[in-house]
């Protein structure tokens, strides 16, 4: 009876704890937008981590692991004055020269404005002249179809801008305590996830403990990778848009980091802006440039991808594909961009699960887990010869 009565007790605090997750996700998913401060926080805390434990645990052998709150603390501090002391300095040279740079093209913008317009119409009097009326046709139907999806796609754009507009006081309030957040999320975070495993069930705490461990090791490593690709990138297409003597060079490498960050399609909005402001500005530099902007993408999908991004979340080119269709027709920007590391952890998750309803205990089900991961890895990289 009393075997009974525990069973019953353990159902309900499991159906209670399950219930509460799916509450804070609902609740998450529905306040997304004001918590993009903090998820911007959490990437840049997620790459600063293994910093952060590397340079505590050289702390820690010179005062002893007791005071290991204020270890991590000093650790944290450390970095956030060397981090923010770069954004600093980057800051002091690179705000006065892009802003160098908008001013000059915003003066410059009636005349590129008719210099683009002349450009045009000799574009579309070649055009006349060498296609055939029928084809023509067939292609002002295409284009008249593409100017109206972009005609509703700017008035989106322009809904959405507005809307953030209308929220950009909390925005800016959520940006200015983040970097509060974080630091308290950095220095606690060894003492924070044993207490919040210690209030999950005992029957299902190995479980949470790994799955938590499977989740952090994905999402790190993909965070990671992706923040340098997005680096090299940026400053591979910046630096070239510089020798080419192109306008807004630091803002297009920005751009085509930035964008780096979407996965397969990510290089292809990259280089959008900058062939458009080419076109506008000097025609003759769009080979050159559209050249750069291939050798880069060349440079990404070789080299860098596999080694870096590959390596991460172990998933088919082909799969990435369809993966970003449904995030982005589900969640719109916000789908491209956690889709990929989200299907990387469900997977992983799903494994892990499927083990321990097989009957295996949860010391074996992961270790199990991490060696399969080793031999993907293995496995993609002698497919790539890396």
């Amino acid at each position: 009876m009393r075997h009974n009565a525990s069973m019953t007790r353990n159902r309900f605090r499991l159906v209670l704890w399950l219930g509460t997750t799916l509450f804070f996700a609902v609740l998450i998913w529905k306040a997304r937008g004001a918590l993009i401060p903090f998820g911007v926080g959490a990437v840049v805390a997620y790459s600063l981590e293994p910093i952060v434990d590397r340079l505590a645990r050289q702390f820690e052998h010179r005062v002893g692991p007791a005071r290991r709150t204020l270890v991590r603390g000093l650790s944290v501090a450390a970095i956030y004055l060397i981090f923010f002391g770069s954004l600093t300095l980057a800051g002091v040279y690179f705000v006065p020269v892009a802003a160098e740079q908008v001013s000059h093209f915003v003066d410059r913008l009636p005349t590129l404005v008719e210099q683009a317009r002349d450009q045009t119409d000799r574009w579309v009097t070649v055009y006349r002249e060498k296609t055939p009326p029928e084809v023509q046709h067939q292609l002002n139907g295409l284009a008249d179809d593409a100017a109206s999806a972009l005609a509703h796609a700017g008035e989106a754009a322009v809904r959405r801008t507005v809307s953030i507009l209308t929220n950009t006081a909390s925005t800016l309030f959520g940006f200015a305590v983040v970097p509060f957040w974080m630091f308290y999320v950095m220095r606690d975070r060894p003492t924070a996830i044993p207490a919040l495993l210690a209030a999950v069930p005992p029957e299902v705490r190995d479980d949470a403990r790994n799955i938590l461990r499977i989740s952090d090791h994905m999402l790190g490593r993909y965070i990671r990778g992706q923040l340098f690709l997005g680096l090299i990138v940026g400053s591979a297409v910046g630096a070239a848009m510089s020798l080419l003597g192109v306008e807004l060079s630091i803002g297009l490498g920005v751009w085509a980091g930035v964008t780096e960050l979407i996965p397969i399609i990510g290089p292809w909005l990259g280089a959008i802006p900058g062939l458009l402001v080419v076109a506008a500005t000097d025609p003759g530099l769009l080979v050159p440039v559209a050249l750069v902007y291939f050798a880069v993408q060349q440079l990404e999908n070789n080299l860098l991808v596999p080694r870096v991004q590959g390596e991460a979340v172990n998933l088919h080119p082909a799969v990435v594909i369809v993966l970003l269709m449904l995030g982005g027709a589900a969640a719109g920007f916000t789908g491209l961009v956690v889709v990929i590391p989200l299907a990387a952890i469900l997977r992983e998750v799903f494994w892990y699960v499927d083990r321990r309803l097989l009957g295996q205990t949860p010391e074996l089900s992961m270790a199990v887990t991490r060696a399969e991961q080793a031999t993907r890895e293995a496995a993609l990289k002698a497919s790539r010869g890396l």
